[in-house]
């Protein structure tokens, strides 16, 4: 029985800490099936390797190509393949996902994940609802292809992997979707406006300092909103330059060393959404940041949950696992709860104005672990294991 290759082409997502993190997943999650049915490969996109050398691969009846930053789990894998080799009137199988510029091949799960093992659920979850049903189409996204060896035959043998999904959509192949097998797949996580922190910003806020401010999707709504100078905070060159656009101004450089070098201003309004689980001592940072906050305003901040349901549940099984942008990113140093959040603010001397929970709908499986954990420990509190996200608004 031939097996399965899998080739992730390395070079099309995010890089850095993060996109060290993203391999890792996706490496866990297509190997751990040790069944010996599949081969995994990481090559660059630029590398060598072209199609006409993949004839040469004598083992392999099923190829699968996955590009940029994109989870799929082993049970998928080892579907798409069969689905591959049943339904020989397609050349080419292409997964659904969150992420599609196809809207025939986009695919949202009926709850909302932040770990691999809930991940896993809403995979099995979208199966059970279409099993393994195709759907033909006639323009596909590019971030998963599945063909078997034939199909190859028809493509040109000096073609670059890199360069498969483009040769491909040009072939006249025959596409078909397998709607039940679901990917999860990053866009862009820079581009968000966080309308649930612009929420909390006074209308009379006249200057406001934005830590975090990425591209300035925040700031920038904002400055549409109300009349006010929007002064942006980063560490990335490439996002400032996008800010540039949307903002006043925009500072390159270290939260915790601006704080130091007292280059800030005096602001009625600061917004720090997401930051403080990523430097060293954000204790430091919150409580020099007081002296540059107006008397009467306000100080918003937003963490993830470490005390997440799904954080504890897989750990009560062992678990650690980091996952891009998530509760449990590669680049969070730094861990809160509720408590340890509010008493971050409390101790540097904020009054703390409002704190909200943020939450999304819980998979059976999480509402089950949720019900057996309030038995054992009487008294749980429910309502801070649901959330995913702390927010803190607090004043001078």
């Amino acid at each position: 029985m031939g097996k399965t290759a899998v080739f992730v082409i390395k070079g099309n997502g995010f890089e850095g800490m993060e996109g060290e993190t993203a391999y890792r997943v996706i490496r866990r999650l297509v190997c751990e099936a040790d069944d010996n049915t599949l081969d995994y490969f990481e090559v660059e996109k630029n590398g060598s390797l072209k199609t006409g050398d993949l004839l040469r691969y004598k083992d392999y009846d099923v190829f699968i190509f996955v590009y940029g930053i994109l989870f799929i789990i082993g049970e998928s894998i080892g579907i798409l393949s069969e689905i591959v080799k049943n339904r020989g009137e397609f050349s080419v199988i292409v997964p659904v996902s969150n992420e599609s510029r196809a809207s025939h091949q986009s695919g949202v799960p009926p709850f909302f994940y932040q770990t691999t093992t809930a991940l896993k659920w809403a995979v099995r979850e979208m199966y059970k609802k279409f099993n393994d049903e195709v759907s033909e189409a006639h323009e596909i996204d590019d971030f998963c292809l599945a063909l078997g060896k034939d199909a190859l035959n028809d493509l040109p043998e000096d073609c670059n992997l890199n360069d498969l999904p483009q040769i491909v959509k040009k072939s006249g192949l025959r596409l078909g979707i397998a709607k039940g097998v679901y990917v999860h797949r990053y866009g862009n996580c820079y581009e968000s406006g966080r309308t649930d922190l612009m929420a909390h910003v006074p209308l009379e806020a006249k200057d406001i300092l934005d830590i975090g401010s990425a591209g300035g999707g925040l700031g920038g709504l904002l400055k549409k909103r109300q009349s006010c100078v929007v002064t942006g905070v980063d560490i990335d060159k490439e996002l400032i330059k996008i800010a540039r656009d949307k903002l006043d101004d925009v500072m390159h450089g270290d939260i915790e060393d601006l704080v130091d070098k007292g280059v800030l201003g005096i602001y009625d309004c600061i917004i720090c959404g997401d930051v403080l689980e990523h430097l060293n001592n954000p204790w430091k940072v919150v409580k020099g940041l007081k002296s540059h906050l107006r008397k009467g305003g306000l100080f918003i901040a937003s963490s993830p949950n470490i005390a997440n349901w799904a954080i504890i549940q897989e750990m009560l099984q062992g678990e650690w696992s980091y996952v891009p942008f998530s509760i449990l990113s590669g680049t969070h140093i730094r861990f809160f709860t509720r408590k340890t959040f509010l008493e971050l603010f409390e101790d540097s001397g904020y009054t703390i104005r409002e704190v909200l929970l943020q939450s999304f709908d819980i998979p059976p499986g999480g509402v089950d672990f949720l019900e057996r954990l309030g038995r054992l420990m009487v008294g749980t509190k429910m309502d801070e294991l649901k959330a995913h996200e702390i927010v803190v608004v607090a004043g001078s």
